[in-house]
Parts: structure tokens; sequence; C-alpha cells
């Protein structure tokens, strides 16, 4: 006598989150990020101009007393020292520009664009506050969505709780606060 094989069940994935908590819209996310993005590249344009005018001027400078001074070696040596200040500014920026998001979510779970939307990163195990790990995990889960022809964001359309590929790295979801 031989006994069935038992049959294969799928797990049932939780509907929701909890009772009174939505997950946030798409156009929310959407929105939140448009204004995020406008924001960091404001103040990124702005502290690379601050950073760039030293070098700039140098460079004028130099182009308005004597031209043919950018045929000399000198003269390229002579901007060197402002063309490597410029390069370690727009290093610190870049690194500052990149860390904002992490910051936002470790700090309250959202950044100035996601409180303007009504919207926060939380834990999706248990609605908490996401740390320093998970948010820089979810950084790296953005490059990675956006790495292979946006496919990681364009899930957020499909995926029943509405996460991308960057929340499923980094274990969280977008809840809205209204």
């Amino acid at each position: 006598m031989t006994t069935p094989a038992p049959s294969w069940q799928t797990p049932v994935e939780p509907t929701g989150p909890a009772p009174g908590v939505s997950f946030a819209g798409h156009g929310a996310r959407l929105g939140a990020y448009v204004i995020d993005a406008i924001i960091v590249g404001t103040v990124v344009s702005a502290l690379l101009l601050v950073v760039g005018l030293p070098l700039a001027g140098d460079f004028f400078r130099i182009a308005i007393d004597d031209p043919d001074r950018f045929n000399d070696a000198s003269t390229w040596a002579e901007l060197g020292g402002s063309f490597i200040l410029f390069i370690i500014g727009s290093a610190v920026i870049g690194i500052l520009a990149m860390l904002n998001f992490p910051f936002f979510w470790a700090r309250g779970g959202a950044t100035p664009g996601m409180m303007a939307a009504g919207i926060r990163v939380v834990n999706d195990r248990d609605g908490s506050q996401i740390g320093w790990g998970p948010a820089l995990l979810r950084l790296v889960g953005m490059w990675v969505s956006g790495a292979v022809f946006y496919l990681g964001f364009v899930w957020i359309l499909v995926e029943s709780r509405r996460r991308g590929w960057h929340d499923l790295i980094a274990g969280t979801c977008v809840i809205s606060t209204r």
C-alpha cells in the first residue's frame, strides 16, 4: 500500500500591512522621488558652483591676462592646486548627496519629498523604523533597481505590496502616513 504524495501548497503571502495602514500609492512614490531629485540637484549644483569658482577664477584670470600661457606646462601646474581642490570638493559633495537618502530613511523614515507626499519607509516585517544598515542596503538596491533597465522600479507596479527590488533587497516597504 502506497501513501499518496502530499500536495504542494503555496504559502499565503500577507495581503497588507497592519490594520489602518496602507501601502504608498505609485503616484505618491514617484512624486516624492521627483521632489527629492529637485532638492538634491539644486543643492549639489549650488555647491559645485561654489567649489568650482576658485578653479574658474584662476582659469579666466590666466586666459584674460595672457592666453598664450596655456601652452606652458607651468600654467597647468599653477591650475593644478585649484583643480585638485575641485576634485576633492566634488567627491565630498557626491558622497554627501549619495548619503542623503539613507540619512533621512534611518533618521525618521522619510526624505523631504516623502514627507511632502505623506509616505515613509518602514521595516517590512514589523513596520518599525529602519536603521542605517537597511537604509544603506536600500540605497544599493536602488542602484540595482535602476541598473537593469529600471525594472526594479517598474516592479513596484506589479508586486502586490508595491515593493521595488530595493525594498525587497532591504526588507522594507513604503506606507502612507495620511
